[in-house]
């Protein structure tokens, strides 16, 4: 097994003492700050800071995976945040690690009161010379239930220098609360080739809007993998 770290260590211990202990504290009043950190075995160490400057405008910083398969390992980001409405939102940034451009947005358009359709694309475009990727999910979102969705389209990651297929799918959003704040999601993916995932979370929100969780997953590469985050 790996070695953990000081910092490692250090940062499981502030996840576990905040959840156990210090969450539920109060604050003043809520800010215009956000952040979450979090460890697992998988993505080890990251986090995200964010600063919202208006309903419109924000800002974050993160250490974090980009979250393609061919790109993996965390790095350092930068992101201008653009939300002009409930149904879209739009970011630009920029990958200081491996100096790339990193341009994406999102739409989840109500189509009626159970039906809604969603999107998601994130473009990675080098500074200079190198390979340009996309990454992107489009498909209708079912409600199912009390917090229970479904989600129903197709997927993709690729190389804009290659060919490629897009990747139908599945995927079920099922939530449940539970007595004092506590509550469970279960998240399984299923791809109509046979790909597989899955995560289960079990978190509890404290009164001055903190989210402290554990989370348990499985990738398409069938690796297991344990977090905790503490959100705010």
């Amino acid at each position: 097994m790996r070695k953990l770290s000081k910092l490692h260590v250090a940062l499981i211990g502030v996840l576990i003492w905040g959840a156990v202990f210090g969450a539920g504290r109060p604050v003043a009043a809520a800010t215009p700050w956000s952040g979450t950190v979090s460890y697992s075995l998988q993505d080890q160490v990251q986090f995200q800071v964010g600063y919202q400057v208006n309903a419109v405008v924000g800002f974050d910083l993160a250490y974090r995976d980009l979250g393609l398969r061919a790109i993996t390992g965390n790095r350092w980001q930068t992101r201008l945040l653009l939300t002009p409405g409930d149904r879209f939102a739009f970011q630009a940034g920029y990958d200081l690690t491996d100096e790339q451009y990193l341009v994406g947005g999102q739409a989840n358009i109500p189509l009626n009161q159970n039906l809604h359709f969603v999107s998601e694309v994130n473009t990675i475009l080098p500074a200079e010379s190198g390979d340009k990727y996309v990454d992107y999910l489009v498909g209708l979102q079912i409600g199912i239930g009390y917090n229970h969705y479904l989600l129903a389209g197709a997927q993709g990651e690729y190389n804009l220098a290659e060919d490629h297929e897009p990747e139908l799918f599945v995927e079920l959003d099922l939530n449940w609360r539970l007595p004092k704040s506590f509550g469970i999601r279960v998240q399984p993916h299923i791809g109509v080739e046979g790909e597989f995932c899955h995560q289960t979370t079990v978190y509890k929100t404290w009164p001055n809007h903190l989210e402290t969780g554990l989370t348990v997953g499985q990738d398409f590469d069938g690796q297991w993998d344990v977090g905790l985050y503490l959100r705010y």
